[in-house]
């Protein structure tokens, strides 16, 4: 695993036993998103300079006091985080984990100053190798003094800004490198800068740019927040569609209607208006292949009986319209009844203009109202 591997590379090297100064963390409010915005990271990452070259007494109190508030100031969520300790001990880091504020909180309290080396090239390695990818940002908040050492010598940045590209690499974009500069050595800038510059999302702060709660706060919301991503569709529902007319059952008007019948947007069997002319209940011979198609159902269905129902729109007297509903459902009975089909499967009822399917209103749902609707007795 990651953290045992990173605490196999950490110099085991005795420390002062002076005592380390204490600086009270400053209080920090939550960094919460506002409307229309949410937490972007899935994996929030600090790691923290104790090692030996930070000024025990007067840098490294300065820092701890600061990561301490910066975990105060972390935004709720269920992102991930971890805390790893350059120069520390092995019980020192906190592998990766949901975050638990008060976990990462009690750990950063009680970190002691290590004085070990600052293998901080080691540890983007490790994290580019171990790392799991996946959609959201990763944002890596580095606390250092830009100094990295090995066996007490300055060995300069370069070793470490290899290993930050490739890590940034290996995640595709997904990294944000945010730098905290904590110190006075005038090496430090060169790799810190140099780390932050790498990412489009990233950050260069100076420890004391960001020490008050107002800073900190702003300096969160850029590593944390962000506009809400647009909200996931829902997932497609398979339609079920037992009639197999297809109209999905959720909105099907008339379930059971036989396999071949030709159904409306409702899923109803249908003989549409234009199949007669104007104001008449005669069938027009350039429109009789609608009828066919109600007569091939009836004979691949010896069992089935229907009713065919007249309807009309509302214009005109209420009685023609019932009348002419009536001729047209009983010229459509007479028309199967020639070609074969039993009047015992046919029954022929008038709803005139009382059964509308659209609106009167428009010329468009006048036509829609206006048919011979087949409906099943039974089969």
């Amino acid at each position: 695993m990651l953290l045992r591997r990173f605490a196999l590379l950490l110099a085991i090297a005795s420390t002062s036993c002076a005592t380390t100064p204490y600086v009270a963390p400053f209080p920090a409010a939550l960094t919460r998103p506002g409307a229309g915005e949410a937490v972007l990271v899935r994996d929030s990452i600090l790691i923290f300079d104790a090692s030996g070259s930070i000024d025990r007494k007067l840098v490294f109190p300065a820092e701890k006091a600061l990561l301490e508030s910066f975990v105060a100031g972390m935004p709720p969520g269920t992102y991930d985080s971890a805390l790893f300790v350059l120069g520390g001990r092995p019980r020192d880091q906190l592998p990766m984990e949901r975050f638990d504020r008060w976990h990462l909180r009690e750990q950063a309290n009680r970190l002691p100053f290590g004085g070990r080396e600052t293998p901080l090239a080691a540890v983007l390695q490790e994290l580019g190798e171990n790392l799991d990818r996946g959609p959201g940002r990763v944002a890596l908040v580095i606390f250092s003094d830009g100094v990295p050492t090995r066996n007490a010598r300055y060995v300069g940045p370069e070793q470490t800004l290899t290993a930050a590209r490739r890590l940034l690499a290996r995640h595709e974009g997904a990294i944000c490198y945010h730098t905290i500069l904590v110190g006075s050595d005038p090496r430090g800038p060169a790799l810190l800068q140099g780390i932050a510059g790498l990412s489009e999302c990233g950050s260069f702060h100076a420890l004391h740019e960001i020490d008050g709660p107002e800073a900190l706060q702003a300096f969160q919301r850029h590593i944390y927040i962000g506009p809400a991503p647009p909200p996931k569709p829902p997932a497609a529902r398979r339609m079920t569609d037992l009639d197999r007319d297809g109209v999905d059952d959720r909105f099907d008007r008339c379930a059971r209607t036989p396999l071949g019948a030709r159904v409306d947007e409702r899923g109803c069997w249908v003989i549409e208006d234009y199949v007669f002319e104007t104001n008449s209940a005669h069938i027009a011979d350039e429109h009789r292949d609608a009828l066919e198609d109600v007569l091939e159902v009836l004979l691949a269905n010896p069992e089935l009986r229907i009713r065919l129902d007249g309807h009309t729109d509302d214009t005109g007297e209420a009685g023609y319209n019932f009348d002419l509903a009536e001729r047209r459902a009983s010229a459509v009975g007479a028309y199967l009844q020639s070609a074969g089909i039993d009047a015992t499967r046919l029954r022929q009822r008038s709803f005139g203009p009382t059964r509308p399917i659209a609106s009167n209103d428009t010329a468009e749902g006048r036509r829609k109202n206006r048919r011979v609707e087949l409906s099943i007795i039974d089969w």
